[in-house]
């Protein structure tokens, strides 16, 4: 199960798109002062009451929303220690709890916003990595082989592979298809070849992108 911690007083946009996604858990913060939420927000929350809370603070402080938080973190990871845990939030403060938690074998990750988050969680039975922290600067690496060898599987291809496979997990935004491609199939990969992946996508009519970037998929399995 992934588990999605929102701090509202920190990230400025929402993604609803993961609402009411399959083997997702979804946590929206809200601070005392915060008073507007988007009408389609709501909508969403309404609609998948029974996969969503919604935790308003009644009362103001400093720090008063991160100790919550952290609050709810704990109890999700206590009911389901093998969950994956993504805090979204432009506060690096949590990055403590974050390396606490892995410290601890708990998969944790601290998203700066929706635009990083991607739910391919290592399985149980490998180890939890240190470096996907988008908040960091990535190590610098030995010049790596091309992202496609003449001896494996066309980008294109394995795209499609991974799509129809994963029919719950599917980025319903444009934003989000890039970067889950992007961690998918490496993330040696540019940000020019996966937008040239998705453009192939669509010519190939196995996605269709609408005006306000929502993603249909046309794939057969």
């Amino acid at each position: 199960m992934n588990h999605i911690f929102v701090d509202f007083e920190n990230v400025s946009k929402i993604d609803d798109s993961v609402i009411g996604e399959k083997s997702v858990s979804f946590y929206l913060f809200v601070g005392e002062k915060q008073k507007k939420l988007d009408i389609q927000v709501v909508e969403k929350l309404i609609h998948h009451a029974d996969s969503v809370q919604l935790i308003r603070l009644t009362g103001s402080g400093k720090n008063a929303l991160d100790f919550t938080l952290a609050y709810y973190v704990g109890r999700a990871a206590i009911t389901d220690p093998t969950g994956c845990f993504h805090i979204i939030s432009g506060d690096k403060g949590y990055k403590p709890l974050i390396d606490h938690l892995r410290s601890r074998q708990i998969k944790a990750y601290l998203h700066p916003d929706f635009t990083t988050l991607t739910f391919s969680c290592p399985p149980k039975s490998e180890p939890i990595p240190a470096a996907p922290d988008p908040l960091q600067a990535p190590p610098q690496k030995a010049p790596s082989k091309p992202a496609n060898p003449s001896s494996s599987k066309p980008l294109l291809d394995r795209a499609l592979e991974h799509l129809r496979k994963n029919l719950s997990n599917r980025p319903k935004r444009k934003t989000t298809l890039l970067s889950h491609l992007k961690a998918t199939l490496g993330n040696q990969l540019t940000d020019s070849d996966i937008k040239t992946l998705v453009n192939q996508l669509k010519q190939k009519k196995c996605v269709e992108i609408d005006e306000k970037d929502k993603v249909i998929y046309h794939l057969s399995t």
